[in-house]
């Protein structure tokens, strides 16, 4: 992690996992530029709850870190931002005095699951980051245990994994400021069917009572379960508001669809999978290829490959989890029950989605759009993708997972194996659509691909 209290972005120092070769130092400073601006001016979240059911997340400082890496210009990282900062709130207020008293552990726990608190607690954790380290930040507020870590630990998960992706691109490019940002998100969510689940499969797991098994096995029995793969319906993603049109989420698929009808045989399966803490490069590997699994092989011929909003984001959380494997201040343990948490969500998220049939074979199938494809033309393809970053991130989460799969390719629970990669990023960004998102409205992605009235929208293959 970097010793500084704003955005320092380098060609050298904070390049990312997966990036192209000529980084500039013109693009670097845009960046910073950028993620200053988002920071000062912009609140966190750009819904409001009452209104949409949910919070929907400023992703701008995620896709302004993703083009970096893939190699944007100037240009298009500013145009890029711009687009997206239209429909963004104003930042809030910070409150000095109460950043102060979020050291007394009651006030903190006050505070927890309240909006009006981001910028407080995002204060809060920088100044804490800046005076004892983030090593001891993670361990007080996210992994070392005890009611308040422990919280947290399940926050970073609501709202769909975001604050997982936020934290997991800080430390991935040394960010204090976007680290202190990310704990802030998971600390004002509220979304706590995620704890009783979390918690419920995590004292499952410790009785042991069945055997562990490969992450990707157990997504495949998910869907052959008549209780989970009917747990969720295609009218958790079609919810409108009357008067506006707008999409709105007061239903929710895992809370009132999968947990409601399913909670006990997903419980079941998810306490399966279980992470030896002497095994955690292995595991990590296994949970960013499963993700790359649900995420690229939920297909449904004759439609032309299209990827699924939900499950995409288990592939861009996944990714975060090399980061965890590096921190040399985490312990196995620590990194373990990670591991098994995020693999769980995924499995949860899977579930809300209908369970897809995963049809790798046909994603192998895709034709290209345009010929002689490797990743240098797909990274310079979805940068100038004009969505809130979805796209670009999934993308460069297909290549992290290529990188890191690759010395387990011969194991059968890695289901994508090394030919398919590059394949999948290429029906990624070919799958995009012409016309710039506006607002929310994705043009891109399907919601629920498990469910065959959600491809009815999109185009068949003619060959």
């Amino acid at each position: 992690m970097l010793q500084t209290d704003t955005f320092v972005i380098d060609p050298v120092q904070t390049p990312g996992l997966v990036h192209v070769a000529n980084l500039t130092q013109e693009s670097a400073r845009t960046t910073e530029e950028l993620l200053k601006e988002n920071n000062e001016k912009y609140h966190i979240f750009f819904t409001v709850e009452d209104h949409m059911g949910v919070f929907l997340h400023n992703h701008i400082a995620h896709h302004d870190l993703t083009l970096w890496a893939l190699g944007a210009k100037p240009e298009v990282l500013r145009s890029q931002h711009d687009r997206n900062a239209r429909y963004m709130r104003d930042a809030m207020i910070v409150v000095e005095p109460l950043v102060q008293d979020l050291e007394d552990d009651v006030i903190f726990k006050k505070c927890l699951g309240k909006e009006e608190h981001f910028r407080n607690f995002e204060r809060y954790f920088l100044n804490q980051i800046t005076q004892k380290g983030y090593q001891a930040v993670l361990q007080r507020y996210l992994i070392g245990g005890g009611d308040i870590a422990d919280d947290m630990l399940y926050r970073i998960y609501m709202g769909y994994v975001h604050g997982l992706i936020h934290i997991c691109l800080a430390l991935e490019f040394r960010q204090p400021l976007l680290l202190a940002e990310g704990l802030a998100q998971a600390a004002v969510h509220h979304d706590y069917w995620y704890t009783e689940y979390l918690s419920a499969a995590e004292v499952l797991a410790k009785e042991a009572k069945e055997s562990p098994l490969p992450l990707a096995t157990i997504v495949d029995m998910e869907r052959q379960d008549p209780k989970i793969s009917t747990a969720s319906s295609l009218d958790y993603h079609t919810q409108t508001r009357k008067h506006s049109g707008r999409w709105a989420m007061d239903k929710e698929m895992a809370r009132d669809g999968v947990l409601a009808n399913a909670k006990d045989e997903l419980v079941r399966l998810a306490a399966r999978w279980r992470v030896d803490p002497d095994d955690i490069k292995s595991a990590t590997a296994e949970l960013i290829n499963t993700a790359i699994y649900i995420t690229a092989g939920a297909q449904r011929p004759p439609y032309q490959c299209t990827f699924d909003f939900f499950l995409l984001h288990c592939a861009t959380a996944s990714i975060g989890h090399v980061s965890f494997l590096k921190d040399e201040s985490m312990t196995k343990e620590q990194k373990a029950r990670l591991l098994e948490y995020s693999g769980r969500v995924f499995m949860m998220t899977y579930a809300g989605m209908g369970t897809p049939q995963l049809r790798l074979d046909y994603l192998c199938s895709h034709r290209s759009k345009l010929p002689n494809q490797g990743w240098a033309e797909v990274f310079e393809r979805a940068c100038l993708h004009e969505d809130d970053g979805h796209m670009a991130k999934m993308i460069r989460s297909t290549k992290i997972a290529q990188d890191i799969s690759k010395p387990y390719d011969h194991l059968p629970e890695f289901r994508v194996k090394q030919d398919m990669f590059l394949t999948a990023g290429i029906a990624m960004i070919d799958s995009g659509s012409s016309q710039p998102m506006t607002w929310t409205k994705h043009r891109d992605f399907i919601r629920g691909a498990g469910f065959p009235g959600a491809w009815e929208r999109f185009p068949k293959r003619d060959y």
